[in-house]
């Protein structure tokens, strides 16, 4: 396998396992053990952590390595209200007569947290702005996490998604926006409750 096909397969193992919450609060991720865990030399592996760390995913530090983020509370309100602030800027996109969206689907799926990054994947597909694509996913990505811990705290979590799904479907952009500040608003109340779960590193891994 070439270095390049090395360093994807690695990282794509990585993400996977951190936004699984397979790593607790604060982990080191040592690149030498990492490398046997993942059948590879460390020099991929670092690699793959530069990348992930440059996708805020992971931390870095030039003398410390690298480590799972720590959860705190202020940073986890500060993604929620970016999470609202986006998609604001989104919608504002996707309403305009000019637009040449891609064409979206629905965002039906059996599990919530793929409930949820698929409502916010359509109304990126529904914005002409290839960077709107790429700051959702990318947050998409962040929350991953906060997600999980979403389905634990609020009651019927789910029931949020589909007055989002239903209104983008039909490109009704003000109950779009509605619904997106319901969401938004509900999980800015728990984000104590939230950043406990993530702290705990309990029932979310897996």
């Amino acid at each position: 396998m070439s270095p390049g096909a090395t360093m994807m397969r690695v990282y794509d193992a990585l993400k996977a396992r951190i936004m699984a919450g397979g790593f607790a609060p604060g982990e080191r991720l040592d690149p030498h053990q990492l490398a046997l865990d993942l059948a590879a030399s460390p020099t991929p592996v670092r690699e793959a952590l530069h990348r992930l760390a440059g996708e805020h995913l992971v931390e870095s530090w030039q003398q410390e390595g690298f480590r799972q983020p720590h959860i705190v509370e202020p940073a986890i309100r500060d993604l929620y209200d970016w999470s609202s602030e986006l998609v604001h800027v989104v919608l504002r996109s996707a309403a305009r007569p000019t637009s040449t969206a891609v064409a979206a689907t629905s965002a039906v799926a059996a599990d919530y947290v793929a409930q949820v990054e698929g409502v916010f994947t359509d109304l990126a597909l529904r914005s002409s702005n290839h960077e709107h694509r790429l700051a959702i996913a990318s947050l998409n990505d962040r929350m991953a996490l906060c997600r999980r811990a979403e389905a634990l705290v609020l009651p019927r979590s789910d029931e949020d998604v589909a007055p989002i799904d239903s209104a983008l479907a039909d490109a009704r952009w003000t109950e779009a926006a509605r619904a997106f500040d319901h969401f938004h608003r509900r999980r800015l109340r728990i984000v104590g409750e939230i950043a406990g779960i993530l702290r705990s590193h309990k029932h979310i891994g897996p």
